[in-house]
């Protein structure tokens, strides 16, 4: 992502880039307008001493501070040489630029319809620089350029300041943009459909939740009611003891499911964390899953809530013996804890999941980053505390 930047100083960069390049542009074509007198003042001057030449005023040859008016053969060497160089038509006006000045050529037939001359020449030395001007000139300009791109940065800053003060107070304000109106009453709705969307979704949680418990505490006081029976037969104690254990298993994902909809910080109280997975370990090693635990010496200790931590434990433990194959290996350290498994060829699905999404809400719950990376035939799961 680029760098951030202010409204005033996305404009001056580019409004400031336009101004020099127009200043540069400008300075250009003023010096070739001057030194190439596009504006035609050479060219008047030119035939104003021409007139004055054939009218009879001036005595020919004419040569007088930068001035030439006559026939090639009496004209100056200095003069003469750029006019042999090039070959000038009748009524033109001509160019020669050399190291000591400019000079300004104009032939036309004289009186006695021989070629005739009129020169001016501008000395280097004696022709002021214009650069100075053109600075002025740009100077001059900068100041209302400057003081326009001010105004402009400051009423977009003000007004972008009330679109987020719009949106902090949830109230859209009239604003002189309205783009940034329409944002503001976009950003509200969307504002408002995500809240929505979060109350639903808690409110379905809670729900849900208590739904299932009330089922449960019925099964918990049969099951006790029954185990109260003294003539209860043999066979019919293993069934209690799996219903009994499923009732508890109930019980922790409905508590699971109604805090993952109500995260609080404040709940999350320090375990250790080689405790709970030994613990997790055995749990599953009855149901077929061989867990190879690697820990660390010292006790690795965290903030977090056992019934959502057993949750996630069990969402990962699920997922091992539904699509992988072989013993998971669980490894244990100061910084995060890893999960690794090979990957099941009788089970062609490409993800895991629910219990992935669970994981990571798990996660977020206690500040936690996940990471998952698969492979045709391991997948790993990475949590870094």
């Amino acid at each position: 992502m680029s760098k951030k930047q202010s409204i005033t100083a996305y404009l001056v960069k580019r409004i400031g880039v336009l101004f020099v390049l127009f200043v540069l542009i400008w300075t250009l074509v003023a010096k070739w307008v001057y030194h190439y007198a596009w504006d035609d003042t050479t060219e008047f001057y030119l035939h104003q001493d021409l007139a004055l030449a054939l009218s009879g005023q001036l005595s020919l040859p004419y040569h007088f501070e930068g001035k030439y008016i006559g026939a090639l053969e009496q004209m100056p060497a200095e003069y003469r040489s750029a006019v042999e160089s090039t070959e000038i038509m009748f009524a033109h006006t001509a160019l020669f630029a050399t190291q000591s000045g400019d000079i300004y050529i104009l032939k036309e037939q004289g009186l006695d319809e021989e070629p005739l001359y009129v020169v001016h020449y501008f000395s280097a030395q004696d022709s002021p620089s214009l650069m100075p001007i053109f600075l002025i000139l740009a100077g001059s300009m900068l100041l209302p350029l400057g003081f326009i791109i001010w105004r402009i940065g400051a009423s977009v800053s003000k007004e972008a300041d009330n679109v987020l003060e719009s949106v902090a107070n949830r109230e859209i304000k009239p604003s002189r943009f309205s783009e940034f109106e329409q944002f503001a009453a976009v950003f509200k709705t969307a504002q408002f459909a995500q809240q929505h969307a979060l109350e639903q979704e808690r409110l379905f949680a809670a729900f849900l939740s208590h739904e299932i418990r009330t089922p449960l505490t019925k099964i918990s006081h049969s099951m006790s009611r029954i185990q109260q029976i003294d003539d209860v037969p043999l066979e019919a104690l293993d069934v209690l003891d799996t219903l009994e254990s499923s009732q508890q298993e109930l019980s922790q994902i409905a508590q699971g499911i109604l805090l993952l909809s109500r995260p609080n910080s404040s709940q999350l109280q320090s375990h250790v964390l080689n405790h709970e997975l030994e613990q997790w370990c055995a749990k599953w090693k009855p149901h077929g899953l061989n867990i190879d635990l690697k820990a660390v010496q010292q006790q690795v200790t965290q903030a977090i809530h056992i019934t959502l931590f057993n949750l996630m434990l069990t969402q990962i433990a699920k997922n091992a013996r539904q699509h992988g194959q072989g013993m998971l290996a669980a490894l244990v350290t100061d910084t995060g804890m890893r999960f690794e498994n090979r990957v099941g060829t009788s089970d062609l699905s490409s993800g895991y999941g629910l219990g992935s999404k669970i994981t990571k809400q798990v996660c977020d719950c206690f500040g936690w980053r996940v990471t998952t990376s698969s492979s045709s035939e391991w997948y790993v799961l990475e949590i870094t505390f």
